[in-house]
């Protein structure tokens, strides 16, 4: 039985519960970033390593938020295969009934795949930029072509995003997943609509914080040290068009496969190329 296809949906409070859950830790981004840049300045400078500051900031806030949602997801499925019989083959996580397992075949083909798929992608990408001299952007650059420096910066933060990127999934498409509709495709827009919205308002929100205050007011409410807290409120409009982006792209692979590994292996590769192929190489000021 296909994982898309188990007999677990989340309905009603359930739901509810879970998004304000998930919102909470979204707002853990500012907080975070101050714990890293608290990190940088006073224990151990990271710039060396991980010279793209912006990057930093917003990456350790996705992996960590959703590490803190990974244990919610334990102690939650915990409770519900010992209520209901749950599996973690029924969430799309496991390729046995009785326990975690993954085959690893299946995962080198999977790999496979998605490195197919980015790589369709970035072609398009470069044909595109060097005909038109022109790159893709929404607000911020989105996607360029990589230098052979920024090909490495690829490699250095892919691995924190499927990270962050898996545990996601476990949310999005296991603990989170809404009923199934009359057809694939009335299913596939009703999860993607559900799946966006979870993850764009509580920033929506965040942003009306910001922006409310200081459109009727004049009043900045977060700014930090140089300005920095402003720069990362700003970034959110990026972010939140990442999401819509490759949101919907996770929910198809998911429906396609019936397990949460393509989505997420094909979002991390194409994220880590969009911010290592964009964002500035600097430090920020704190």
């Amino acid at each position: 039985m296909a994982a898309s296809e188990g007999k677990y949906v989340c309905g009603g409070k359930a739901c509810l519960k879970l998004a304000v859950i998930n919102g909470l830790l979204m707002w853990l981004y500012l907080p975070l970033i101050l714990v890293i840049f608290g990190f940088h300045v006073y224990v151990l400078p990271i710039a060396g390593l991980f010279p793209m500051m912006m990057v930093n900031g917003t990456v350790w806030w996705f992996v960590i938020a959703n590490l803190i949602g990974f244990f919610l997801f334990r102690r939650w499925y915990k409770k519900q295969s010992g209520e209901s019989g749950l599996t973690l083959a029924d969430l799309g996580i496991s390729y046995r009934e009785d326990r975690f397992a993954l085959d690893w075949g299946q995962m080198g083909k999977t790999a496979l795949l998605a490195a197919i798929l980015v790589a369709a992608v970035y072609l398009v990408q470069h044909l595109l930029e060097a005909i038109f001299i022109v790159d893709y952007r929404f607000i911020f650059p989105f996607a360029s072509d990589l230098t052979p420096y920024r090909a490495l910066m690829f490699l250095l933060y892919f691995p924190f995003l499927l990270l962050g990127f898996l545990f996601l999934a476990l949310f999005l498409h296991a603990q989170y997943r809404r009923p199934r509709k009359g057809t694939w495709l009335r299913t596939f827009i009703s999860w993607s609509v559900t799946n966006v919205l979870v993850m764009i308002v509580p920033l929506i929100l965040f942003l009306l914080i910001q922006y409310v205050p200081l459109l009727t007011a004049g009043i900045v409410p977060f700014v930090g040290p140089g300005g920095s807290l402003a720069s990362f409120t700003m970034n959110l409009f990026h972010i939140i068009g990442v999401l819509i982006l490759v949101i919907p792209i996770s929910t198809w692979l998911f429906q396609l496969t019936g397990r949460i590994y393509l989505g997420a292996m094909v979002n991390a590769a194409l994220v880590a190329w969009m911010f290592t192929s964009s964002q500035v190489i600097a430090a920020i000021p704190v």
